[in-house]
């Protein structure tokens, strides 16, 4: 399954084009937690920079971790793990989510949208997630949590 998921704070906010330290604008064991948690065993996909800010090395311990970059052959790539019995998480950033929304029907995705009380740093170049349901998405659950809510969305109703 081709899966997308993604932490946003308010307005869809997901990051500062020009990070520091880790690329995180917040701090939630608990969403990283959830991210571990859905990701593990299975196959990660970054874009070249959001790989530069997180631990890609630690996280190749308990993931298949893929950098993706404009050779990336990615109909091959999706072919290749087609019956590995992996899932496959869009992790990030703007421009491959973006990328992948307009290009392939993914099969579930999974959003958690922080709640107000999480402390969320000023990005200066700030990156958004789009509206998936821009894309023909459509809510088909939402899960509480003490730090966030998620969204999960399918591919029913997608044009």
């Amino acid at each position: 399954m081709l899966k997308l998921i993604v932490c946003v704070a308010e307005n869809n906010l997901i990051g500062d084009k020009n990070p520091t330290g880790n690329g995180l604008l917040w701090n939630s064991k608990e969403e990283l937690n959830y991210y571990r948690k859905n990701t593990l065993g299975q196959v990660t996909l970054f874009g070249k920079s959001t790989a530069a800010c997180v631990p890609i090395e630690l996280m190749r311990k308990t993931r298949e971790v893929i950098v993706l970059n404009r050779n990336t052959d990615i109909p091959k790539l999706l072919k290749d793990y087609e019956n590995t019995g992996k899932d496959i998480f869009i992790c990030g950033g703007e421009t491959i989510y973006r990328y992948f929304l307009e290009n392939y029907p993914i099969d579930e995705l999974l959003i958690s949208h922080l709640k107000p009380h999480i402390k969320v740093e000023k990005a200066n170049e700030p990156l958004y997630f789009p509206n998936v349901e821009d894309y023909g998405y459509s809510l088909k659950e939402k899960i509480e949590y003490e730090d966030f809510f998620v969204y999960k969305y399918s591919t029913f109703g997608k044009n």
